[in-house]
């Protein structure tokens, strides 16, 4: 039946869009089938998370083989709830992004459908990242994602977004170093890939010298992609000076799906005695996280750029997160997972409030924001 395989689908449908809005050179064309594309993501997180609610965690083999000799897919309450904030957010974005992508945006019309086809790829790489349950496949969805996302940020009219572009992909490729260095370490040590496997055969090695490393380069890997304090450098230039359309989605996904994979090794692969009560991982977490919450907080009150000023938030909102994490407690970590999504709600509606603005006025600067009633008025306000 077509609902069985919903979790592959989930994966595969923006997978194979791409290629064909690079291929074609209408920009409406390739605009109506990104659309169209996130939609469906989105309807199928809708048909995924009422089955989870209904009978409880799925799984999903790839090609027949089961798991942990073959690829799983593995949906559960929380990564089907974070697979619906990502394929909202990607549809949201896709409807809004049309005028941005054909006006505001360093391109020639023919170049659309590739914009479109790096968007969808993007999304393939965030959602195959919530979805799957094998470490390695992971990290190749990881670096779908973030491999797209480099071009996606160079792509705005401020040449300033090559530098960004430039600064994300060397910290990024550090950070997927470390994560790929902590997942080869963790194969020597058990002989397996897939999350559960993982999670069972690695108390038999959890002493080792190599064991406490592959945490170490995990926990760093994942925590350069979330952007968590002081490891965040990457983010407020990424956001300030990347297209609109392409900061809201950001915003709203990839730090979230980053903070869902840090959860999954901390709590699902590792478990939360090893991590918190052998590694004491609370005494760097809560730190970082207060001194990232409240600097992070001071620092964007005084930006001038709002959409810096919004990353900057994001980075305080992180802290927050992790902070509730840190807390090694149930009220703590449900906190951080509801603001997860609360951060992701709010963040991309205000990236594309300011994407209105921008498109309208032509600037997100304070000092440019006078009269703003006046340039963008509502409703019947217009009239007068």
């Amino acid at each position: 039946m077509t609902s069985a395989h919903l979790p592959v689908l989930q994966v595969i449908m923006p997978l194979i869009a791409a290629p064909l809005c690079a291929l074609l050179q209408r920009t409406a064309a390739s605009w109506i089938i990104a659309v169209a594309t996130a939609l469906s993501t989105l309807l199928i997180s809708i048909a995924l998370l009422n089955q989870v609610l209904a009978a409880g965690a799925l799984s999903y083999a790839m090609g027949g083989w089961p798991p942990p000799w073959g690829i799983e897919y593995r949906i559960d309450l929380v990564n089907a709830y974070i697979l619906l904030i990502v394929s909202a957010s990607g549809a949201l974005v896709a409807v809004f992004a049309r005028p941005v992508v054909e006006r505001r945006m360093r391109l020639r019309p023919e170049q659309h459908g590739q914009f479109y086809a790096l968007y969808l790829l993007c999304l393939t790489g965030l959602l195959g990242m919530t979805i799957t349950g094998d470490a390695f496949n992971l990290f190749v969805f990881l670096e779908i994602s973030s491999l797209s996302s480099y071009v996606l940020i160079s792509l705005g009219r401020d040449r300033r977004g090559l530098t960004a572009a430039y600064q994300y992909l060397i910290m990024g490729t550090i950070g997927a170093t470390f994560f790929l260095i902590g997942i080869g370490l963790l194969y020597v040590m058990t002989g397996t890939l897939n999350m559960t496997d993982l999670a069972e055969r690695l108390p038999a090695v959890a002493d080792t010298r190599t064991v406490r490393a592959a945490f170490a380069f995990l926990t760093v890997g994942v925590s350069l992609k979330l952007a968590l304090f002081p490891l965040h450098l990457w983010l407020p230039n990424a956001y300030a000076y990347s297209p609109s359309v392409v900061a809201a989605f950001l915003a709203a996904t990839a730090t979230k799906v980053a903070v869902y994979v840090l959860l999954r090794i901390f709590f699902t692969i590792f478990g939360a005695r090893f991590s918190f009560d052998v590694m004491e991982l609370e005494y760097i977490l809560l730190p970082l996280a207060l001194i990232g919450a409240v600097s992070m907080s001071i620092v964007a009150i005084f930006q001038v750029n709002v959409k810096r000023m919004l990353a900057y938030s994001s980075v305080a909102q992180i802290g927050y997160i992790i902070l509730g994490i840190s807390l090694v407690s149930e009220s703590g970590l449900t906190g951080g997972i509801v603001h997860l999504f609360n951060h992701a709600l709010i963040k991309v509606t205000l990236f594309m409030a300011l994407g209105c603005i921008s498109y309208r006025v032509g600037a997100v600067h304070i000092d440019r924001l006078a009269g703003l009633g006046r340039a963008m008025p509502w409703g019947p306000w217009r009239r007068l």
